[in-house]
């Protein structure tokens, strides 16, 4: 596990994560724009890229910057169909990949009116979370990390992390279940 960057080391890092950023972020957009058919996903791929190089700010030490970083793109365009073809599986969607994304959505107006309204409850539930426990549940469940990484990320111990991830999942699920939604 990769430790922390010191206090007085997280200026230049920001300063370098700055200098790739503006280098990069046009041609990653572009490296998105031909490998995804859905657009409005490409900035938040780009963002998935910048945020896996801040977890990892020796960048100083690679031999050939493009290609790691190109290679990092890569892996988060992977990792992001997998969730993908993941969530297709789980959805309970019998068809293939290109089915899913070519065909017309199945879900009707009822069906969407109801998903708002439980997404706008547990936004409303997220907000009264903790900052910190808030935070630990966004990375960990909205974002995929792994405890390690977020205890990493926000400075904190692992069992720290597990613990705001118990609080938070209770929270919510009490939360729902009280406005007579019920978590899967």
């Amino acid at each position: 596990m990769a430790s922390l960057p010191s206090p007085t080391t997280v200026p230049s890092v920001r300063g370098r994560l700055d200098e790739v950023v503006r280098r990069y972020y046009a041609p990653l957009l572009s490296f998105f724009r031909k490998r995804t058919r859905n657009s409005p996903e490409v900035p938040d791929l780009v963002q998935q890229v910048f945020l896996r190089l801040a977890q990892r700010p020796e960048l100083d030490g690679v031999d050939n910057p493009d290609a790691y970083i190109f290679q990092t793109a890569s892996n988060a365009l992977k990792d992001h169909y997998r969730k993908i073809s993941t969530r297709e599986r789980y959805l309970g969607d019998g068809g293939t990949d290109s089915d899913a994304t070519d065909a017309p959505s199945e879900l009707s107006p009822e069906r969407v009116v109801i998903g708002r309204e439980s997404m706008a409850r547990l936004a409303s539930a997220l907000r009264q979370l903790p900052e910190r426990t808030r935070d630990v549940f966004t990375l960990r469940c909205l974002e995929g990390l792994k405890h390690a990484e977020v205890a990493e990320l926000l400075g904190i111990s692992v069992r720290a992390v597990e613990k705001h991830s118990a609080k938070a999942l209770a929270y919510l699920s009490r939360a729902l279940s009280d406005e007579g939604v019920s978590p899967r």
